[in-house]
Parts: structure tokens; sequence; C-alpha cells
């Protein structure tokens, strides 16, 4: 949804520094926090063996960094849901809150920014430069690399559901492979609505690359790809899932190369399926389609 949060015209902030001694390999646990209509329990997920990639249909995410007790939040969009599970993470002796990350500035992404800051001050909010980010402290194009604490972040951009929106990439521990966390880019057997137009950007933007979006996704991906046995296998996964009330997320980008279509715009089968002519071509029309699919 296109909802602009309100904004704040202070000047920025000073960002805290950490007092808890650094480790040179933090180890990275996530924890989902559902906002809005999403009413699947809060659950922590523990990452292992490869990509992980967290998409946030109305979720928000806490990344805490056990060796070093430092927490981020990314898209912490409702307060009133985020708020009481950061608090009970910052109940644990030595932990310390950092700092937001935000992928763009809808206000299902960006609209908690204002209180949390308020309630949690000096924090690090990082954000696009040509979108409005409510207590934003650091204005990023894509392409930075920076340190939250022990935690590395990686920018990327990826211009397709707002012009500015970004993806973080966050690693930690060598051993473990990092999070990847797309905003509204890409979702689970899907993406989101393109908003951003220029097609040409598009056509790598979704290649960087819970739960209410994904069985629609999963049945478009499958009426362009009838024949593929991991999405047959996906669908009937999620419904595992969502029948005991459990997200569809994370997923991996193993997995999504395997049965999301916005990803295969190479694919003989999905081109057939769609038409066009080249990757920009086949992505605009798989769009389109999907955007009419029922």
């Amino acid at each position: 949804m296109t909802v602009h949060a309100h904004f704040s015209t202070e000047a920025p902030r000073k960002v805290k520094k950490s007092k808890v001694p650094q480790r040179s390999d933090p180890h990275l646990r996530v924890r989902l926090v559902p906002m809005f209509d999403d009413n699947y329990g809060t659950v922590p997920v523990i990452l292992v063996n490869a990509l992980t990639v967290l998409m946030d249909y109305h979720v928000g995410f806490l990344v805490i960094d056990e060796a070093n007790q430092h927490v981020v939040a990314v898209d912490p969009a409702q307060p009133s849901a985020m708020i009481p599970v950061l608090e009970e993470e910052l109940s644990k002796p030595g932990r310390e809150f950092l700092g937001i990350l935000t992928t763009h500035g809808h206000a299902d992404h960006c609209g908690g920014n204002v209180a949390i800051v308020d309630k949690f001050p000096d924090l690090l909010v990082a954000g696009p430069h040509n979108e409005v980010i409510p207590r934003v402290t650091k204005s990023l194009k894509g392409g930075e690399e920076f340190k939250i604490g022990a935690m590395t972040i990686e920018v990327l951009a990826v211009p397709c559901h707002t012009k500015g929106h970004l993806a973080y990439l966050i690693s930690g521990d060598p051993s473990t492979p990092p999070l990847l966390f797309p905003g509204d880019t890409l979702f689970v057997g899907g993406c989101a609505i393109i908003r951003y137009k220029d097609l040409s950007v598009l056509g790598c933007a979704c290649n960087k690359g819970g739960g209410r979006y994904t069985m629609a996704n999963l049945r478009f991906a499958l009426s362009v790809d009838p024949t593929n046995a991991a999405v047959r296998d996906k669908i009937n996964w999620a419904k595992l899932r969502r029948s005991k009330n459990l997200p569809t997320i994370p997923s991996t980008l193993r997995e999504e190369m395997a049965y999301n279509p916005f990803l295969r715009v190479h694919d003989d089968v999905i081109v057939n399926a769609v038409g066009g002519t080249d990757p920009v071509a086949v992505l605009a029309n798989l769009r389109r389609k999907k955007d009419s699919f029922i």
C-alpha cells in the first residue's frame, strides 16, 4: 500500500556508541514480529546452511547478535507490536538496541520509526536517500557497506516497488550465511507490485532479491509452470504451515530460484508462458499477468 508516514524535521540525532566489547564473529538470530493483520505467533528463527531471505508481509524483524548482545530492527512499522518485543529482548543483561534499517518509505514499513526512536533515543536510522524516512540519520543509495556493532550491513539498490527501495544483506559469523532483507522487492514465490516503472532497472533488481501472499504467489507460479514439482511441494508445505498458524517465511534464494517465476525470467518455460524477447520484457509481461491473476 502507498501510505506516507508523518515525518520529523528534527536534526539527526547522535548515534549510540556500543559499550559492549565486540567480538569479531557475531552469531545472528532473527525474531519475527507480526504486525497489522498478520495473526500468527511471534517466533524465533535460527539461521542455518543457506543464504536466508526474510520477506516482510507485514512482519517486522529483530536481528540479534547473541555474541555481542546487539539488536537491530528492520522495518519495525507498528510500534504497538514491536516495542513490547524489543523491551523483552532488552531486558536481558548487557543487551543494546543500536539501530533501525528501513527498506522504503511506505508507512507499513517505516511508520514505527518515530515512536520507536522516541522510546529508544540515539539510534542509527538508515534508509533510502530519495524517500521520506522518519528520523533518518544515515541516507543510503545502494552499494554502501557499514557496521552496526559487529554486524556488517551491505546495501543493495532494488528499485522495484519504489524508486529508492533498498535491500539489506546482514553478515555475522563467517561460518553462517548472511541474511537478506528485501522489503517489498521479493516475496515467497513472487514479488510485490512494481510501482517504479523503469523496467530496464527492474530487470536485474528482482534477481537481487510472511505468509498472507504466499499461497496466491505459488498458485500463480504453478499457472505459468504447471509441471514444476518444486512449486507443488512448496504449496503443500505452505498449506501445512498455515494450518498450524505458522508463518511461511523465511525462505532461501536457492529455494526461490527453483519455483519463483520472477527470478527465472531467463528460463524458457517462463518465457514461453508469458512471452517477451528479453528478460526485461519477460518481467513486465509476468508482472502484468500476475496483476490480473485470480
